[in-house]
């Protein structure tokens, strides 16, 4: 199996573009030794997280798939722009901004269905986290365009048919998306951004490191771990955090100084974006035709056992909202891309492999 990605690898190569009016870095990679790409994917990165995320999947995609393989950072974070207001992280804009991306690079490979204007430009999808909510809306928005569409822990929602839900109302459906509410209001990002050794002992909560407990704290059953999904950053805590299991020196160096550009503001928007999401999908639910309309794009799911945000659970009642969907589980928490690799890095092999042959593909769709 290919070695995952470094920070400098020289197996990618960086860019960065205007779209639609925001600057967006994103890295290329493509197959080795001069050969053709079969195909172009882009995968789409969560919270928080940047485009190295998925340094685990990207040279396998490219050199044992034969893909061109897209991974931006995402707006709000690295080397991307970070708008201050929310809207522009909703998710129908944010597909644009995708699709114009993969415009802008240009799709290689066979585009698929043979017949159709657009069979040229079509191409596959990838997403974990927001980024796994943001490939289900691609298949959503953009469907024609895609070849096949993948998500990572997060499962599809169906545009919401009723009253819109206020934040503080769908917590307490899901409690366990009652970390939302902190990350949507401004005490955290204020919080992380006004010193910048917070950003690192942010990232090193998030990404799994432990606490030192004191004795006061271990009588009284205090947790190493300084988030929880129904709370979020313990912030009182957080200088108390000690190393990151999942990211090696040099890695968690690369993140701190990529979150240092813009501080939480920006990645933190996507989680102010609940309204214009619903606001924009009433375009579909009111369409009757639109609503009743199903994802015919070659889908695929894949949970991760112990994610205690988006435990597989989620994922059950997907099935009626798509008409080609396979579902598997690995075993890891969030961060599976990373704790599970191998797994995941199998699991993307066995949904792509038969699409990339051209006939299994255009006989699929």
């Amino acid at each position: 199996m290919p070695s995952k990605l470094t920070p400098d690898d020289l197996r990618v190569t960086h860019h960065t573009a205007t779209i639609r009016g925001k600057t967006y870095h994103y890295i290329v990679a493509s197959p080795p030794d001069g050969q053709p790409p079969k195909g172009t994917i882009i995968l789409i990165h969560g919270f928080p997280d940047l485009g190295f995320g998925w340094r685990n999947q990207v040279p396998v995609l490219a050199e044992e798939l034969g893909l061109r393989v897209i991974v931006p950072d995402m707006l709000g974070y690295g080397q991307t722009d970070a708008p201050f207001n929310p809207d522009e992280y909703a998710y129908k804009s944010i597909c644009a901004d995708l699709v114009a991306i993969v415009d802008h690079v240009g799709v290689v490979g066979d585009g698929g269905r043979a017949g159709e204007a657009d069979e040229s430009k079509r191409f596959f999808v990838g997403g974990h986290d927001w980024g796994g909510a943001v490939a289900w809306r691609m298949a959503l928005w953009h469907g024609a365009r895609l070849r096949g569409v993948f998500s990572v822990c997060t499962p599809y929602f169906a545009p919401s048919k009723n009253p819109f839900l206020p934040l503080e109302d769908m917590t307490k459906l899901l409690p366990n998306f009652g970390y939302q509410k902190q990350l949507a209001g401004d005490e955290m990002w204020q919080f992380i951004d006004a010193e910048p050794e917070r950003v690192r002992q942010f990232l090193q909560t998030m990404y799994g490191g432990k606490a030192t407990l004191s004795a006061e704290e271990v009588a009284a059953k205090k947790s190493p771990y300084l988030f929880d999904t129904t709370h979020g950053v313990h912030l009182e805590r957080l200088a108390s955090i000690g190393p990151t299991p999942l990211l090696s020196q040099a890695e968690l160096d690369f993140y701190a100084t990529e979150y240092a550009r813009h501080g939480l503001r920006g990645p933190t928007n996507w989680y102010r974006t609940l309204k214009f999401n619903y606001d924009d999908e009433r375009e579909i639910v009111n369409d009757e035709a639109k609503a009743r309309q199903k994802i015919t794009v070659p889908s695929f799911m894949l949970s991760a056992t112990s994610d205690a945000a988006l435990p597989p659970i989620l994922a059950e009642q997907m099935d009626k909202h798509f008409t080609n969907l396979i579902k598997a589980q690995v075993p890891g928490g969030h961060w599976v891309l990373w704790q599970s690799s191998a797994a995941v890095n199998e699991q993307i092999k066995d949904f792509l492999g038969p699409l990339l042959d051209s006939g299994v593909s255009k006989a699929a769709l």
